[in-house]
Order: structure tokens, then C-alpha cells, then sequence
């Protein structure tokens, strides 16, 4: 197992331990903090099964996005420091982009996309395909577009490209910077929540509305 794999398969399960102690313990400031600190140190170091933690965890996910990591540093900082450093607009926007790039990405790799397209192969160095310029070369627009409109989660979305430059982690393919199964995953469930919450906002307004009319 290559350092790269190690080094991100414990990075992101450990944030991701110390963000659930710090929700679940309820605690915010320092405190919260150092006891979920400790308690994910010592869930992570736990030979579940035979094997602690980032054993399973690079058996599944190997490569964690960059983002995955990115928000849980930014999670995790909030609650420790009582900063916003995310405001609600730039966490939707997370949560749209990892949706996107889930749909962009996971049917076609599963054979699914318009005959037998592939976009994974749009993530290799331009070595190996040269469209693999157009997702880089998207993400970098959409960085832009969203650090000139105040959006923060652009910062994350240059991180993936200067870590993509310098080979943050094992895989060449800029996809796994961007996105990995988990965070798609809540990215979706985050996006049906946002539609299902807007349905029922225009309900309840329409509600209203009808109401005073009468």
C-alpha cells in the first residue's frame, strides 16, 4: 500500500470520526474539539473486525476527494472556532456540485452513459486523452465564477487543481479530486432535502396566499 493511499485513508475517516463526536457530543469551542479529537483517535485506532479503520477504509475508497476533505476541515473549523466560514450558500453549492459530478461521473462509469461513454477518461493527464483539458479547464471556470460572486467553495475547487498539479494523491485521474462515493452520496441526499424543502416552501406560501384571499 503506496503512502498516498495510507495518508488519505486515515486523514478522511479521522476528520470525519471528529466532526461526528463534535455533533453528537454537542460541545463547540476547543473542548468540543479535543474530546472529539481524542474519541476519533481512538475509534479510528480500533481493530474493528481485525483491522483498525484505515485498513477498511482504503480496502472500499482509497482516494477520497479533495473536497470530502476540504468541507470537513471547514465543518469541523467552524464548530471549533464559532467562525462562518461557510455561510448556507456556499454549503448548497457544495452539495450541487457533488451531485453533478455524481451524475456526470458514476452512471456512465457503470456502462450507463449515451453510447458507451465513458467521462472518467475525461479526468487523465492530456498525456493520455486531450479532452481531459475540458473538465479541468471547467472546474477552473467554475472556480473562477464562483470566487468573483464571493462564493467560497471556489477556493476548494482550486485546491483540486493545484493538488491535482502536484500529485496529492495516488490516482492521475482528476475525477477522484473532485468526487468519491461519499461525498456523492451525501451530496445527493443533500440536494433532494434542498428540492423537497423549496416544494414545500412554494406549498406553504401558496397556502398563505390562498388563505388572505378568502
Amino acid at each position: 500500500m503506496s503512502t498516498s493511499v495510507i495518508i488519505w485513508s486515515t486523514l478522511v475517516p479521522l476528520l470525519l470520526l471528529v466532526w461526528f463526536f463534535q455533533r453528537v457530543s454537542g460541545l463547540r469551542g476547543w473542548p468540543g474539539f479535543a474530546l472529539a479529537a481524542v474519541l476519533g483517535l481512538a475509534t479510528l485506532l480500533f481493530p474493528w473486525f481485525g483491522h483498525a479503520v484505515p485498513y477498511w477504509s482504503a480496502s472500499l475508497t482509497p482516494n477520497f476527494s479533495v473536497i470530502m476533505a476540504g468541507l470537513l476541515i471547514v465543518a469541523i473549523a467552524g464548530r471549533t472556532t464559532g467562525c462562518t466560514i461557510f455561510g448556507r450558500g456556499e454549503w448548497n453549492t457544495a452539495w450541487i456540485f457533488g451531485a453533478v459530478a455524481s451524475w456526470a461521473l458514476y452512471p456512465s462509469a457503470l456502462g450507463l452513459g449515451p453510447q458507451n461513454f465513458d467521462s472518467y477518461a475525461l479526468g487523465w493527464p492530456w498525456l493520455f486523452h486531450a479532452q481531459s483539458g475540458v473538465l479541468m479547464g471547467a472546474v477552473g471556470l467554475t472556480a473562477a465564477l464562483l470566487l468573483w460572486r464571493g462564493n467560497r467553495f471556489g477556493y476548494l475547487l482550486l485546491l483540486t487543481l493545484i493538488g491535482y498539479a502536484a500529485g496529492f494523491q495516488e490516482s492521475e485521474n482528476f475525477w477522484d479530486y473532485l468526487i468519491d462515493p461519499v461525498y456523492g452520496a451525501v451530496a445527493l441526499l443533500a440536494v433532494l432535502r434542498l428540492i423537497v424543502l423549496r416544494f414545500r416552501s412554494r406549498s406553504e406560501q401558496r397556502t398563505a396566499l390562498n388563505s388572505k384571499c378568502r
